[in-house]
């Protein structure tokens, strides 16, 4: 597993993420409810994934 999360696209700053065990990106939203609520309809269990908050003014890698 990756020790580090690098944010390429700033669609996701201030956005809620779930991330596999490979840190491969599930879904974002804007509330950590909205997120579950995305992970479910895609058929993941909230043991399928963690939830990471990219605060908003993060350095975006690449700009």
């Amino acid at each position: 597993m990756p020790e580090s999360l690098e944010v390429t696209d700033p669609k996701y700053l201030g956005k809620y993420i779930a991330v596999d065990e490979n840190f491969n990106i599930i879904c974002y939203a804007d509330t950590r409810e909205e997120l579950i609520e995305e992970s479910n309809k895609k058929r993941y269990r909230i043991t399928d994934y963690a939830i990471v908050y990219i605060p908003k003014y993060v350095e975006v890698k690449g700009r």
